[in-house]
């Protein structure tokens, strides 16, 4: 009876190690297609963003890009290869992975360094910047990344809006290191999307079905619209009383569709403001508690502030391109809907800034109309709440159990930040605190001053692209890093050409 027993549990034992080896395999197998899934995801996002980046150069600047100059840099984009970095800087890979993984994981100094760079005048600063959102932290894709982020962002507020003599005109520029990388977050932020399209999207429908007309509130520029015979046919004899009447009607008929399109808006704005990215609020709470601590400033200063961010930088972007964030993408935005969606986001930000400074004189009657206190609320429901010192984690984590092992960048932006530019240049400048030198001048001590690579040309094409693998390890994996990688990296592998 004894004998058939042990064969019994040998035949049993025998099917569960074979059921386990199977099992092993198969996670195995499933953490490799995560593992690929997720570096395809990497360089996709680093593609976007660097496209996103050359267009808005096109756009906002192109007296300095020409448009065959930014075709051609997509087109390198697009062509983008992926090189293990080991192949360029061979033994020295460690030595910069180990730099940018702790630099990464130092949000102070990263916000000193940016900030000490902008007084330095530093040429290279903005392009710095956008090294560090695409570069060090990968996009915000990973929630390790959005945290780090946020980070800098407060002590940005500490260190560049707090010290400011004019911290709100600052802001308005859009050209400090906050504004840069709170724009570029706030781009690619998953939550902010959602928002923008739960908000944004009936109103601007509601305009381009309602796009007959250019909604001209200023008197001048209304009849400029019109030829002399129109202006005849419309409003009768110019110069004389019928044709001011006539053209005051006009304008207030405008001004009357104005005021019903914003207050649209307003109400949907209030309507979703359930869903508002927990990570803007929290970075706004943290604008509003650092700056509302300074004497010079007084508490409704520092709300318009607050306000006049997130409708400057924030939601008046994507009411005038809709496009471009993806609330529309099948209806044509004509050129009076456009001028239509301006005007909607000029006398937002007008009623941001009404209680400050009076607004602009042109839309003093349309500000009229207004419930002062409406977009006064929509900040209460922002700011409200008690403020914690950390930032929030997401609520949907796609990613959650990976963690970024990789950092893309190009030879170029590498020269930039570390050998023999940005970094060091702001090491041997004034302007940082002596904790933060102290912490840099440890960083950067075994870091190459300089590096000559395969190629002379640091330009972002095809041939002198990143590759960083893996992209991801799962967080119970973190340890068993391929053939290749030190084992004393173990959050960036760095690897770029």
């Amino acid at each position: 009876m004894v004998k058939p027993d042990i064969h019994t549990l040998a035949h049993h034992l025998k099917q569960e190690r074979l059921y386990v080896a199977s099992e092993k395999q198969l996670i195995q197998r499933l953490n490799n297609e995560v593992l690929k899934t997720a570096e395809r995801l990497y360089r996709a996002a680093w593609i976007a963003k660097q496209q996103r980046i050359n267009l808005d150069r096109l756009i906002l600047t192109s007296a300095e890009a020409s448009p065959a100059e930014c075709c051609q840099h997509a087109k390198f984009l697009e062509d983008t290869q992926f090189v293990d970095g080991y192949k360029t800087l061979g033994f020295q890979e460690s030595i910069y992975g180990q730099f940018l993984g702790r630099l990464r994981e130092n949000p102070r100094l990263v916000a000193s360094c940016l900030v000490a760079g902008e007084r330095l005048n530093h040429e290279h600063t903005q392009g710095v910047i956008h090294t560090v959102f695409t570069s060090l932290y990968g996009n915000c894709i990973m929630q390790e990344d959005e945290c780090y982020l946020l980070q800098v962002l407060r002590y940005l507020v500490e260190f560049e809006l707090k010290e400011s003599d004019n911290p709100r005109r600052l802001l308005r520029r859009g050209t400090c290191a906050f504004s840069i990388l709170f724009k570029l977050f706030t781009e690619g932020l998953y939550s902010a999307k959602l928002f923008l399209t739960a908000t944004l999207h009936e109103p601007i429908m509601q305009l381009l079905v309602e796009d007959e007309d250019h909604l001209e509130t200023d008197p001048a520029k209304l009849i400029e619209r019109f030829t002399l015979a129109q202006q005849e046919r419309l409003f009768g004899e110019k110069g004389t009383d019928e044709y001011r009447r006539k053209v005051q009607v006009a304008v207030e008929a405008n001004e009357a569709k104005l005021v019903a399109l914003v207050n649209t808006f307003i109400g949907y704005l209030k309507q979703n403001t359930y869903c508002f990215p927990q990570s803007l609020r929290w970075i706004v709470s943290q604008m509003y508690k650092t700056l509302a601590r300074v004497e010079r400033l007084e508490v409704g200063e520092v709300r318009t502030m607050c306000t006049d961010l997130l409708l400057t930088c924030f939601i008046c972007p994507a009411i005038v391109n809709p496009e471009q964030y993806g609330i529309i993408s099948d209806a044509p935005i004509n050129e009076v809907a456009r001028f239509n969606l301006m005007q909607v986001g000029q006398l937002l930000q007008q009623l941001a800034m009404s209680d400050a400074d009076g607004g602009d004189p042109r839309h003093k009657s349309s500000l009229s109309k207004f419930d002062k206190m409406c977009v006064a609320a929509f900040l209460d429901v922002v700011i409200g709440g008690r403020a914690v010192e950390t930032p929030p984690m997401s609520s949907m984590n796609l990613l959650e159990g990976l963690t970024r092992t990789v950092v893309y960048m190009t030879h170029n932006q590498l020269l930039a930040l570390v050998c023999n530019d940005f970094v060091r240049s702001v090491t041997a400048g004034d302007q940082l605190r002596e904790e933060d030198h102290l912490a840099l001048e440890t960083l950067i001590a075994n870091v190459p001053q300089s590096r000559t690579t395969k190629s002379n040309s640091l330009e972002l094409t095809p041939s002198n692209t990143p590759q960083l693998s893996p992209a991801t390890t799962p967080a119970n994996k973190k340890n068993r890093l391929p053939i290749g990688i030190p084992s004393t990296l173990t959050l960036l592998y760095w690897l770029f050409i």
